[in-house]
């Protein structure tokens, strides 16, 4: 759980601290007045990324060189112990991350500590974007359900690397080439294994939420594509697809290029689904998951929904949250309307903040 986030020089706050609600926040504000840049801040603390934009020189203050972000977190499996997490970054780069005091030396070390999920406008795509839209995906649940999943993964990704660095030298070394096709295939199959063990549990507990948020939608069903032929195993398709690896320079089978399918009886979701219908989609994938975390690592999520009144009808947004909030998970939502908050008001683990110009006031 957040217990407390301070942010120096992050977009449009100079300095400020947020003290969250131990089961829901609700942040209301304008648009422009940094609803969306709190939540962004957790989750860059968290992820090291953000979910608006692959430039992360623009999250630091436009008068400031650098942003510093911190927290305090109390684990629930660990109900005596607060740890203390910390980063700062330049307009360039990251310059340094902290847990506890002590340098980290992968920020997964702070996402393992502090899963996080987002429900925003891009989150739709999931259906409208491509493979490695779907991929991270699935590989967030994979990452902290599964402990060894972190490490084959790497292993996959430097055996990709350095096999299509032979494959774009043209004049093939057999024998070096055999040995990356071996590391390519094992940690594949690994992965996609992994991957299908949580499947059908994932695709249960979606089915159920979609039918929950609109019921006219009927069922869609969640398929893995591995990433190679169905019916040949991984070994097969590299030496089927080497000829057209080294015309075209990299590696064009194996689970760093699979997929998850989603059809309705009418087609592909992509294709016949409105786009309203496919946020809805897209929000019962995310729910689903962070309902598989819960139940299968006994882990809490810190969910950040942002603007949810402006990408759901008002039944829907209801809905969404309810079930969010139904895992008991901690909750920070950002909305124009401070309506969405009514239902919740008196309850004493929520809170109702105000932010205007990069300044937060608790209501």
């Amino acid at each position: 759980m957040l217990r407390r986030l301070h942010l120096t020089h992050f977009r449009n706050y100079k300095e400020q601290t947020f003290l969250p609600a131990s089961r829901l926040s609700v942040v209301c504000g304008v648009n422009g007045s940094g609803k969306t840049s709190l939540l962004e801040s957790i989750y860059v603390l968290a992820t090291g990324r953000s979910f608006r934009t692959s430039k992360l020189g623009n999250i630091v203050e436009s008068s400031s060189d650098v942003c510093t972000l911190f927290a305090e977190l109390a684990i629930e499996s660990e109900p005596d112990n607060i740890h203390r997490v910390g980063l700062s970054r330049d307009k360039q780069s990251l310059i340094d991350a902290r847990i506890d005091g002590q340098k980290v030396s992968g920020l997964s070390q702070i996402a393992r500590l502090m899963p996080v999920q987002v429900l925003h406008p891009g989150t739709v795509q999931l259906i409208e974007g491509g493979p490695g839209d779907r991929r991270r995906y699935l590989d967030w649940l994979m990452f902290h359900v599964e402990p060894e999943f972190s490490a084959v993964w790497q292993r996959l990704r430097e055996a990709v690397s350095q096999r299509n660095k032979l494959l774009k030298l043209g004049a093939i070394k057999e024998r070096e080439l055999g040995v990356w096709d071996q590391q390519v295939a094992d940690n594949s199959a690994r992965i996609d294994r992994l991957r299908r063990a949580h499947l059908p549990a994932l695709e249960e507990a979606f089915t159920a939420l979609l039918a929950g948020f609109d019921s006219s939608l009927g069922k869609v069903s969640l398929g893995l594509h591995s990433g190679w032929a169905e019916g040949t195993s991984i070994e097969e398709a590299l030496a089927s697809h080497r000829e057209q690896d080294v015309r075209r320079g990299f590696t064009s089978v194996g689970a760093h290029r699979a997929d998850l399918a989603l059809k309705s009886r009418r087609g592909q979701v992509k294709e016949v689904f409105s786009r309203g219908q496919q946020k809805v989609v897209a929000y019962a994938l995310v729910t689903a998951q962070i309902e598989m975390l819960n139940r299968l690592a006994n882990r809490r999520c810190l969910v950040l929904v942002d603007d949810i009144t402006s990408e759901l009808d008002q039944g829907n947004e209801a809905k969404v949250l309810d079930s969010v909030l139904s895992t008991g998970n901690q909750v920070v939502v950002t909305t124009l309307d401070e309506r969405i908050a009514i239902p919740y008001a008196k309850d004493e683990t929520t809170k109702l903040f105000h932010v205007e110009h990069g300044v937060l006031r608790s209501s």
